[in-house]
Parts: C-alpha cells; structure tokens; sequence
C-alpha cells in the first residue's frame, strides 16, 4: 500500500475570498494517452504535455492539438523532471547510466522539429539537475535537504531562505526567471525572489508547487493522519495577496501536476491523465 495517496477530482471553481484576481476551474477533461501516464510537464505554449512511467523510465509526448503520442527517450529516468525551453520547441531532459554498479546522469536536449537529440552534459557521477532555459537564461533550482541550489547562466548559489529550513521540496524558477516556489517539509509553502531573498509563505501544506505566469502559483493542498495522506485539493494561490483559490474536491488519486496561463494537467495514480482548462480573471 502506498504511503501517500493523492485525491483529487472535476473542478469545483470555489473562491476564497475578495482579492485583485482568481482562477475559475472552467472544464475537466480525460485524455486517453494508450498507456499508463504519470508525472506530467506542460509546454509554455500549452501544445505538448511530457510524461513518463511511474518510476520515470522513458519519456514520451502527447501533442494536445493532434492527440499524437511520440517517444522521445525509452532509458531510465528520463522522465524525471525534463523542462521544455520557452519556446516550446525543444526539451532538456536527463538519463542514467549504470558503469561499475554506479549510477551516473547525463543532460540531453531534444527538438521536436528535428526529433534529434544533442548531449548538453556528458554522464557524472555528480549529482545533476535538469536546467530551465528561459529565452536566453540558463536557470535552475535544485533540492538539496536543507539547502538549495540556484544556478542563473551557470552561476551557481546555495541558498536556505527560512531560518532553520530542515528539508526543502519541489523549487521551481518562475518564467520570467525572477522568483522561486519551494516546500519546505515543516513550514509550508514558500515563494521568494530567486536569490532566496524575501521569502514569504503561501500556504501551511503544498505538493508539487508550479507556476501559472509570475502571478499565480499552483499547488496539492493535502493532509494526512500521520501515515497517509487523507485529502488533497489542488490550490491556485495569487502571490502578491496570498489569495487562494480552491479548485477540485477529494475522488480522485494525483501522482503528478503541472500548469500554464490557461490549463492544468494532472495525473492519477492509476495512469489516467487530465485537462483542467482554466480563467484568470483580473
């Protein structure tokens, strides 16, 4: 049995409360991929959703216009947090390698005009996280436990922006490269600028944090009874008020979120995948 259980379901579009702007849940949709999908990444121009298997071997893509599902990478972890470059048009992913029993990565960039595939890093034994590239900068943020690392155009800082920070999840760049969302274990949800500065919390609970734009961050408000989680419900929350917007109820299990200016994708335990197109209203 599972230690966390994510549920989650159709879209309710439930406001918190009076603020400058919301997110209304407009329509929930099914997509049917042809096999299980798991831990989705939505492009910036909302045309292609990435997924990959439970255990993140493979990664494939689903043209949202076409319904097309393509292959792009079928080794191990591939899947594992790939970033799409701003346009679009190409992926930056990573895979491993086992040589004498060692795991070691590697950083790809795939296009999808061309389907080829060029190698950004060479295999490492080194710890190496996939970068975000956001038109001409080259930005990243990376987990490690009680720290974090920032890299901007390979210049790279450790920073902990909550005092006594125990273990950090999920940091994520915004667009435009100028903010950062992050978890951390105890004190919740956190949004600061990219350097870790003026850290503000957003939430005391949220799982698999994402950007909607600079404006908007997307998250699983979940609980627990301190084994499994109980309930969750994905939350839009404006981060200049710190308004949050509830948008789904508890009936279905999420391994997986992702988001842009118009729509949610999530995924389900059980492989399913689904489109929750979405309002702001300003």
């Amino acid at each position: 049995m599972k230690t966390r259980t994510f549920i989650l379901a159709a879209a309710l579009g439930v406001c918190a409360s009076m603020s400058a702007a919301d997110i209304t849940a407009v329509y929930t949709k099914k997509v049917d991929v042809g096999c299980d999908a798991h831990h989705p990444t939505l492009s910036p121009n909302g045309k292609v959703v990435l997924f990959t298997s439970e255990d993140y071997t493979g990664l494939k893509s689903l043209n949202l216009l076409t319904n097309e599902v393509s292959v792009i990478d079928e080794t191990p972890k591939a899947g594992f947090n790939p970033r799409f470059t701003a346009d679009g048009n190409e992926v930056v992913y990573r895979t491993a390698i086992k040589e004498d029993g060692i795991s070691q990565n590697d950083v790809k960039r795939y296009s999808f005009a061309s389907k080829a595939k060029t190698q950004l890093m060479k295999h490492s034994k080194d710890m190496v996280n996939t970068p975000s590239l956001v038109g001409d900068t080259y930005a990243y943020a990376f987990a490690k436990k009680q720290a974090m690392e920032i890299s901007i155009n390979g210049v790279k800082k450790e920073i902990n922006p909550i005092e006594y920070g125990y273990r950090y999840l999920w940091p994520s760049v915004s667009p435009s490269a100028t903010k950062l969302v992050f978890s951390e274990v105890y004190s919740g949800l956190f949004v600061s600028n990219v350097d870790g500065t003026q850290a503000k919390n957003l939430a005391s609970r949220g799982d698999f944090p994402c950007w909607v734009g600079d404006k908007f961050v997307v998250a699983l408000s979940t609980k627990d009874d301190g084994y499994v989680i109980t309930s969750a419900k994905i939350i839009a929350i404006e981060v200049a008020t710190g308004k949050v917007t509830t948008l789904t109820d508890d009936s279905v299990r999420v391994d997986g979120l992702t988001a842009i200016a118009d729509k949610i994708v999530y995924t389900t335990e059980d492989g399913e995948m689904y489109i929750m197109n979405i309002l702001i209203n300003e």
